[in-house]
């Protein structure tokens, strides 16, 4: 046997012994759990059970996990994309910074009417106008 829950309110985790408050679960279970955690889930405490999820199906609110709608839970999993994404463009943004660095210490033509620097400032125009949708 395993149990779940939190000696320190704050941190959950499975543990040997029980204490107070802690949900006990068979060996088997805990070991499907850890599968579906390896597989992109998270691992929760809900209704005086332990669930693995996905993070856009629930929400921590109050103090408690919360099963979200269908509305909600595509909200959600659209703000996670959307976070991602700006990572993404963020990192996008610092490489082409580089690069135009470069191109303006070493002037060149990519192609007979562009040099690399008009070029590099062209996408980074386009991913700052992506940036800024999702950002609002």
């Amino acid at each position: 046997m395993k149990y779940y829950g939190t000696k320190n309110n704050k941190d959950y985790g499975f543990y040997e012994e029980q204490f107070e408050n802690a949900i006990e679960i068979t060996d088997k279970y805990w070991s499907d759990l850890l599968d579906a955690q390896c597989d992109g889930k998270i691992i929760i405490p809900y209704e005086n059970s332990v669930i693995a999820v996905y993070e856009n199906e629930y929400s921590f609110i109050d103090n408690k996990w919360v099963k979200l709608s269908e509305e909600e839970a595509q909200a959600k999993q659209l703000t996670i994309q959307n976070a991602i994404r700006l990572n993404e463009i963020q990192a996008e943004l610092d490489e082409l910074d580089r690069k135009r660095i470069r191109a303006i210490a070493e002037p060149s033509l990519k192609d007979e009417n562009t040099t690399w620097l008009e070029y590099y400032n062209s996408q980074i125009s386009e991913l700052r106008n992506e940036y800024t949708q999702l950002s609002s």
